[in-house]
């Protein structure tokens, strides 16, 4: 997330006063206008109308539209909100569809992803004998933030988000075995965590059927180490898994639990939930996975929800399909191969899906599922576990169960079960005189004072009830030193809360005082009165607090985290801990610093200045990146400059635009915040733009130069239009149209000079310092007739509307080639196909023909269109690729197709591409399409690229070595033999062509 510019404008007036002590971090010009990325994956927001919308926001708001990842499945009240901070409703009907993935369906059957994995695996193991030779890492595998991006003024290497942690007991000096599970990136394991120099990492799980993990559990009395896939965190792109994997090798090897289920029909108050017969976990996030120390065959699983699918410009939609499993709490007793659902209620999410999607069973009732699970250290038949509310605004909170899972009591209540949003997070562990001590967590979406994040404690969780629940955080606030745990994965100048995301606890074995809180990075309070507060840490029982974000350093400025927190865990016998969060893992030294006479240097006083002096009490002497080596940066497209096929850019989910000359291994950040599209002049390369989310772009004159950026999106951010979660933005390709930069939310705008003009830009449009919407920042206008450049509306026909608002329907493609100075392809979300032949004329004069309405149009699948590709040589020329899957659009088959265009008729045609047989290209939907000069092609999937050879109608796996990942967007050159592909949680891989 970016932090508001108001914000960033005052601290960077009153540092700059200070500039002249270095050895003051807080004061540095670093720390003023240095800005790491905060929390953002792809985010679906809702009004009070029930109906989705993007963060657009209103004309007026004065921050960047840069999202934290949106939990979607609700936000119940609707006044407490900003509008970009709003979650979606899982009880409206309109957050039931699918968006890019069903539409014009409202769901996709969970039979359809499944067939679908499976003709991956067919067409996979039919060879490749056309195949265009092997992929390598393009990169990076050493992801670099410079110090003038970072929060803490120091330099800091980044990965991918990181969502699981675990570490072998027997970790020592000469072998340390740490395992890390990542979003969309798989497992990894490295044997020597404590290396100062950086740890060396091996990707093991690449025999896995999806690499997004939710949860790792490393049972040290079996050696035996367990995967759960689907990421439970509720974000656009937190997504669903198929099942459990277990390895007895460290890795090495892995099986698939067969996890099989029986649940009956259960009634619901809109009618019976169906039964469901399968594997429990497919289509499902896997939260928790505790073995039973006494019976290892007793397994106990918490699942949610979860969505599946991504593209360049969104992400997925919400898992209710027909087919899937039930979610919530699981147990096994023969070591996988069974598992029954506990505590099951039978839920009526919404009756009006197809097949009866939205009635399921739940445990406890709740809409989303069960986020953690763990035993009592004294009786393994004593299971703790904490449910999302329920669907009738109640419960959520901390249960516990003294038989097994057979019975519940709640015993610590949900702080606010009307917000299906709440999570409670929490920890156990064993203290003196045979009882059980448990920290808990609170938090959801609200930052009013009644929700505001809170942290408690019982030193009895066996016998604990609600009441016997110590607030700690109410404890702080009665201090002289309060805020030092409220709201910690909440700040009100980013308008809203996150803990349904970022909300980890975590207290280590045999140091039942030492609790850890993981939440969101506090923007407006860091260099302040604390660090940031992105990990705290306590060791007198959650009384008070540390700020563990940075370090001791001073000389020249602090190592500091990452916002967004995940997972933790602590190096036995050590006080060194390992974390993860958005941009990967980082492990402190052990040792503590008392710094707290910094807070003398930063303008505070009375209870401000005793809390800094709390918080930084104790801050990590040094803290480690453990980075280097973990490719698994999440890219949404890779742009190339036009004077070196070598020389990339891309935008990656939190961790802002990277670029390189050819390394794949180092790339250096070059703009902080959420990455979407990025792009080069066509005749000076030197001239970029970046884009972040929603409507925000930026330009840069001066080569990348991170600290050159200027806003030019004004005029788009404050119209009233829409936009996808990262709209379709590029570059004009011909060099007399260099300056053109044309993006797409519900009409295409563009600008003819690179945003306008330079010197008037960096004076007064500089990206740290400026309202997202200041006047004059840009100079985008709409393009088309006046009153109807609405792509997506009833002027241009009253099929295949937009819901924009909703994230369906937006301007999802805009494509043009270097043939000609005036050929525009632009395409929607729901299928509608455009071409103008007057694109660099006056903006009013701009004409667009839609070609799906034409009379040879009668093959087009009415689906989402998700790529398009321009013939270099005849700009009426495209392959057009469409996601969804064919099963959804009965008699209009296809997700590739070759389109034609007669401008005298006018008339198109549709070619489908997708074969027959054994070798079709399989109904699953496709996600990008690029074509060589020889006449091959590649499309792009859930799980790799495809490869069309000319003259061929086969559809091949597009050469070896690619890890089994989603790739969301290619980029081809032939001229330079090369294809690249932005995978997300794989960072960039390359293809060089035959």
């Amino acid at each position: 997330m970016k932090i508001p510019h108001s914000f960033i404008r005052n601290r960077f007036v009153s540092q700059l006063r200070l500039m002249k002590n270095p050895n003051s971090f807080n004061l540095r010009i670093a720390s003023a206008i240095t800005l790491m990325s905060g929390a953002a994956a792809l985010a679906f927001v809702a009004t009070s109308n029930n109906i989705l919308t993007t963060g657009n926001g209103s004309p007026g708001t004065a921050t960047h539209r840069l999202m934290k990842p949106q939990a979607q499945y609700g936000l119940a009240s609707r006044n407490e909100a900003s509008d970009k901070e709003r979650a979606e409703d899982p009880t409206a009907a309109a957050t039931q569809h699918y968006s890019n993935r069903a539409y014009p369906a409202t769901d996709v059957p969970f039979r359809l992803t499944v067939n679908a994995k499976n003709a991956w695996a067919r067409i996979k193991s039919q060879g490749n004998s056309n195949a265009a030779g092997t992929w390598t890492l393009a990169g990076p595998s050493t992801a670099n933030f410079p110090a003038i991006l970072t929060f803490s003024g120091a330099a800091y290497t980044t990965s991918g988000r990181v969502t699981a942690l675990a570490i072998d007991p027997a970790c020592s000096n000469r072998r340390c075995t740490v395992w890390v599970g990542a979003a969309g990136g798989g497992v990894w394991r490295t044997d020597n965590a404590l290396s100062g120099s950086g740890a060396n990492w091996t990707f093991v799980s690449g025999i896995f059927a999806t690499n997004a993990i939710g949860t790792l559990t490393y049972d040290s009395s079996t050696g035996t180490l367990y995967a759960g896939t689907g990421e439970p965190n509720a974000s656009g792109d937190s997504e669903a898994g198929f099942g459990i994997y277990k390895s007895t090798d460290r890795g090495n090897s892995w099986v698939q639990l067969a996890a099989n289920t029986s649940v009956p029909l259960m009634p619901t108050t809109c009618g019976d939930a169906p039964a469901y017969n399968g594997p429990a976990f497919n289509g499902r996030a896997i939260s928790s996975i505790v073995i039973d120390p006494t019976n290892p065959n007793v397994m106990y699983v918490g699942s949610t929800r979860a969505v599946r699918g991504v593209a360049s410009v969104t992400g997925g939609g919400v898992s209710l399909a027909p087919g899937l499993p039930p979610f919530g709490f699981w147990k096994s007793t023969d070591g996988g191969a069974n598992f029954s659902l506990i505590n099951a209620e039978g839920i009526c999410l919404n009756a009006g899906l197809a097949g009866d999607a939205g009635r399921i069973q739940s445990s406890f009732g709740s809409i989303r599922g069960v986020h953690d699970v763990e035993l009592d250290p004294y009786a393994a038949t004593m299971v703790y576990a904490a449910p999302f509310p329920a669907i009738d605004a109640t419960r959520g909170g901390v249960w516990r169960s003294t038989d097994a899972g057979a019975t519940w009591t709640q015993i610590k209540n949900a702080l606010n079960p009307a917000l299906n949003t709440d999570r409670a997070s929490f920890s156990v562990t064993p203290i003196a005189g045979g009882l059980t001590r448990m920290y808990v967590g609170d938090g959801n979406s609200s930052i009013s004072t009644a929700n505001q994040a809170r942290v408690y404690r019982t030193d009895d969780a066996a016998h604990a009830t609600n009441a016997s629940f110590t607030d700690l955080t109410a404890v702080q606030q009665a201090s002289s030193a309060p805020n030092q745990t409220i709201n910690y994965c909440g700040d009100p100048a980013v308008g809203g809360a996150q803990c349904w995301y970022d909300n980890t606890v975590y207290s280590p074995p045999g140091k039942p005082n030492v609790v850890y809180i993981g939440g969101s990075y506090s923007y407006t309070t860091a260099g302040g009165r604390n660090n940031g507060r992105a990990f705290l840490r306590s060791s007198d029982a959650g009384l008070t607090f540390t700020d563990v974000t940075r370090d001791a350093v001073t000389n020249p400025a602090p190592n500091g985290m990452h916002p967004d927190s995940h997972a933790i865990v602590e190096i036995p016998g050590t006080d060194s801990a390992i974390f993860g969060s958005d941009g990967g893992v980082v492990r402190t030294s052990g040792t503590f610093t008392d710094i707290s006479s910094q807070c003398a240097g930063r303008g505070l006083t009375g209870a401000n200045l005793l809390t800094c002096q709390q918080l930084l009490s104790a801050v990590p002497s040094f803290i480690y990146s453990l980075n280097k080596g973990l490719s698994t940066l999440q890219f949404q497209s890779l742009s190339v400059a036009a004077d070196n096929p070598k020389h990339l850019q891309g935008g990656t989910q939190d961790n802002g635009t990277f670029e390189t000359y050819g390394s794949a291994v180092t790339w250096p950040q070059i703009i902080y915040g959420d990455g979407g599209q990025s792009g080069f002049n066509a005749t000076n390369s030197s001239l970029r733009f970046n884009t972040f989310t929603g409507q925000a772009n930026d330009a840069n004159f001066q080569n990348g130069d991170p600290s050159k950026w200027v806003i030019i999106s004004a005029p788009i951010i404050s119209s009233p239009e829409s936009a996808f979660f990262y709209p379709p933005i590029i570059a004009d390709p011909h060099p007399t149209n260099a300056g053109s930069i044309y993006q797409g939310s519900q009409s295409v705008w563009r600008t003819q000079d690179w945003g306008g003009n330079q010197a008037t830009l960096e004076a007064n449009c500089p990206e740290f310092t400026t309202p997202a919407n200041q006047p004059g920042c840009g100079d985008f206008v709409q393009i088309g007739p006046p009153g109807s450049t609405d792509l997506t509306g009833p002027a241009y026909g009253g099929d295949r509307l937009g819901a924009c608002a909703a994230q369906v329907g937006c301007v999802a493609a805009i494509e043009r080639a270097p043939s000609d100075t005036s050929t525009l392809w632009v395409a929607t979300g729901t299928g509608r196909l455009f071409i103008s032949k007057n694109a660099n004329a006056a903006a009013g004069s701009v004409t667009y023909t839609r070609l799906d309405t034409l009379p040879s149009a009668t093959n087009d699948p009415g689906r989402f269109i998700s790529g398009i590709y321009v013939d270099p040589a005849n700009p009426n020329h495209a392959w057009v690729s469409y996601g969804s899957y064919s099963t959804l659009t009965p008699g209009f088959a296809g997700h590739v197709f070759e389109v034609t265009f007669n401008p005298a008729t006018p008339d198109a045609t549709w070619t489908s591409l997708d074969g027959s047989g054994s070798t079709a290209f399989p109904d699953f939907p496709a996600n990008d399409v690029v074509r060589d000069s020889n006449g091959d092609l590649y499309v792009s999937n859930d799980w790799g690229v495809l490869k069309r050879a000319n003259g061929s109608s086969d559809w091949v796996v597009a050469g070896t070595g690619l890890p089994m990942v989603e790739v969301a967007g290619l980029t081809i050159v032939p001229s330079a033999r090369k294809l690249y592909a932005a995978t997300h949680g794989r960072s960039a891989w390359l293809l060089t062509l035959p």
